[in-house]
């Protein structure tokens, strides 16, 4: 019996593959709710060196007043580890299952005729010893939806019935699989916020760290405060922009329909 389906935060396309390729176990599928030149592109932002340097800490008073007689010499840019093609990205890759789904329509007949449970599978090639010496619980077959919920905006599936209906095959698919269910919206660059850095001591500093991050949690998490109306095929209102997102009739938040199916969980991008 597989785990319970899991919601983790948005993220980035290479977080994204990153934490594919160290949690997964064969056979796991990932599946991109986007095209592939656009994940792509994605991911080669998120892989740039402006989106991979350390975090910087608040200056106070001391630091901010001293300054060096020579300049230090300039850092070299950081390269990020996926683009360093180890022996263990090249071995794992071979074994995950890549589908790049653009359309709502295709999702769902994907997940329809989703593969049977590995168990009732004759796998050829896969190194099905793995799993051996992983610790239970950690690690397992898994079936990934990348921007699930990004691919109903704008549709006529844009609601409760329509995102309802779309976890639900999802996670008939994962049980009739024997895989673990786990979605994951993109993260967009504007999810990261500065805070305020002026006026801040050293005794301050883990104060400071701990307010930025339960920001920039907050912000992350928006996805799933975004409120959809009921029913597919509901109008907006001309011209009304408020909680309810301007939609006629009752709304409900996201969060509130995936809650039905799947647990909200913490993940090592969002710390």
């Amino acid at each position: 019996m597989p785990p319970p389906p899991l919601a983790l935060p948005p993220a980035f396309s290479s977080e994204l593959i990153t934490f594919i390729l160290t949690h997964q176990t064969y056979p796991t599928t990932l599946i991109i709710c986007q095209s592939r030149a656009n994940f792509l592109l994605s991911l080669r932002d998120s892989t740039s060196t402006s989106h991979n340097r350390e975090p910087s800490f608040p200056p106070n008073d001391t630091t901010s007043s001293e300054k060096p007689s020579t300049p230090p010499p300039p850092e070299p840019p950081r390269r990020h580890p996926l683009l360093t093609p180890t022996l263990h990205q090249l071995a794992t890759s071979r074994h995950i299952s890549l589908v790049f789904i653009p359309t709502l329509s295709h999702l769902r007949a994907y997940l329809s005729v989703f593969p049977p449970s590995p168990q009732n599978e004759k796998i050829i090639g896969g190194p099905q010893e793995q799993q051996k010496f992983d610790k239970s619980g950690k690690k397992g077959p898994l079936v990934v939806v990348y921007g699930l919920v990004e691919l109903h905006r704008d549709t006529s599936e844009w609601s409760a019935q329509g995102l309802g209906h779309s976890v639900s095959v999802l996670v008939e698919a994962g049980v009739r699989s024997g895989r673990a269910v786990m979605v994951i919206e993109e993260r967009k660059l504007d999810y990261e916020i500065e805070g305020e850095q002026e006026g801040v001591d050293d005794e301050e500093v883990g104060d400071y760290e701990a307010a930025v991050e339960a920001r920039n949690w907050k912000r992350m998490c928006k996805v799933w405060e975004q409120r959809v109306p009921m029913l597919n095929g509901s109008m907006r209102r001309a011209g009304i922009e408020g909680e309810d997102g301007g939609w006629s009739g009752r709304t409900v938040a996201v969060g509130r329909i995936l809650g039905r199916w799947v647990k909200f969980g913490r993940a090592d991008w969002a710390n």
